[in-house]
């Protein structure tokens, strides 16, 4: 009985000038005939490498370029989608070694699931990935083999060089060969430069300790990372304030940094396919017990398609039926521009009915809680209000937001 198969996963590696990925997309895959064209000689640098007994496993590779956040994601699904096409490719059959690209036809990937984003602004260290597969006895030796030397002696050819920028049409500064392994290690040391070490620290434990609980308390921030899933706590400005004695002014810049951060963790936990989900700042999220902090987190997160978070300061609309009003207030920083919008909600002779500050998960939210309001005025049949005065309008000891009360001129 033939042993199963295996892969060993490892890419070939672009180093491209920072100011040349600033502002479009990587370019878009290769043909099938142009994938062949760079396979060959990435299959001779192999052989160069890791010796003659390369040629007893099969060589798969997409032929297009993928930021490292594509490849390193829970689960390694590009190396399952390799696999997976490559047992395609055997048709049933027994296993042979052979060489097998995956191209573009008709600017279409054949497989959705691992065709490349293409996402602006990526790299400026890009990929090209492929995977080593034979039945894993036949693989094991090599494996440790290209994990021990890879990196090392991995200098791709000139051959390769002049395939990259012709089929590609870019200019890279360095090519070399890394396994995924590597491709972490590259990543930790980046992300660290970069001051962000905490953030890698949770992408490592989706990757690699997915059955564990990764806990990340980060001044007032708060992350929790198991089974290649994340959840975070959501603080609102009100709730931000309170945990500082600053003046208003002051509290706004120290929230616009705050938010800032959340959003920078958060977009980039999810450029890595880890999925984040959001829960109100409950007590229950600071118990010392990793298990009982994660599993209040768990129990009260907003649903997935949920768009914004919604903080109740006073809520009386069961009796919204006598709503007169609705002022939508737009609170906006420059530092991270609209960030929440504050409603009232007042009945004909002036009574509070409502007020709510609802904070928007992503930016396709702010207009979707605009339209959300405006619909309820208008199911209401009272009048709406939507002002956008250019700042945050906060007032008391600590600041809260408030609404926008100036009707005698369009904010």
């Amino acid at each position: 009985m033939q042993a199963a198969l295996s892969a060993t996963p490892a890419a070939l590696t672009i180093e491209l000038k920072p100011e040349a990925i600033m502002t479009g997309r990587p370019p878009e895959p290769l043909s099938r005939d142009a994938a062949d064209l760079l396979a060959a000689p990435m299959a001779d640098d192999l052989r160069r490498i890791l010796g003659e007994e390369i040629a007893d496993a099969g060589l798969v590779m997409p032929a297009a370029l993928y930021d490292l956040t594509e490849l390193l994601q829970p689960g390694l699904p590009m190396v399952e989608a390799m696999l997976d096409i490559y047992r395609g490719g055997l048709r049933g059959g027994p296993f042979q070694p052979q060489l097998l690209t995956i191209g573009s036809s008709g600017g279409r990937f054949p497989d959705a699931a691992i065709a490349p984003l293409r996402r602006p602004g990526s790299g400026p260290l890009l990929t090209v990935p492929f995977a080593l597969v034979a039945p894993g006895p036949k693989l094991d030796e090599l494996s440790r083999k290209i994990e021990s030397t890879l990196l090392e002696k991995g200098s791709a050819s000139l051959a390769t060089d002049r395939a990259v920028r012709q089929l590609f049409g870019v200019d890279p500064v360095h090519l070399s060969y890394a396994t995924f392994n590597d491709l972490a290690a590259l990543m930790r040391v980046q992300m660290e430069h970069a001051g962000f070490l905490p953030l890698w620290q949770l992408i490592e434990s989706a990757l690699y300790r997915p059955d564990s609980i990764e806990r990340l308390e980060l001044d007032t921030h708060q992350f929790f990372a198991t089974g290649g899933q994340v959840w975070t706590t959501w603080m609102s400005f009100d709730e931000w304030s309170a945990t500082r004695a600053l003046e208003a002014g002051e509290a706004v810049e120290g929230y616009a940094q705050w938010l800032q951060t959340q959003r920078q963790y958060m977009a980039g936990l999810q450029s890595h396919g880890i999925s984040v989900s959001v829960t109100p700042n409950l007590p229950g999220l600071r118990a010392d017990d990793d298990e009982v902090a994660l599993s209040v987190a768990q129990a009260n997160s907003l649903e997935a398609e949920a768009q914004w978070l919604r903080e109740r300061i006073e809520d009386q609309m069961e009796t919204a039926v006598e709503a007169a009003v609705i002022t939508l207030t737009e609170q906006a920083d420059p530092q991270v521009g609209p960030f929440a919008y504050t409603a009232l909600v007042q009945s004909r002779d002036g009574h509070l009915l409502g007020l709510f500050n609802d904070y928007p998960l992503q930016p396709a939210a702010m207009q979707s809680i605009i339209n959300h309001w405006q619909e309820q005025a208008s199911r209401l049949d009272a009048v709406f209000h939507l002002e956008r005065p250019g700042r945050v309008i906060c007032h008391g000891r600590p600041p809260c937001l408030q609404p926008w009360l100036d009707y005698a001129g369009s904010a």
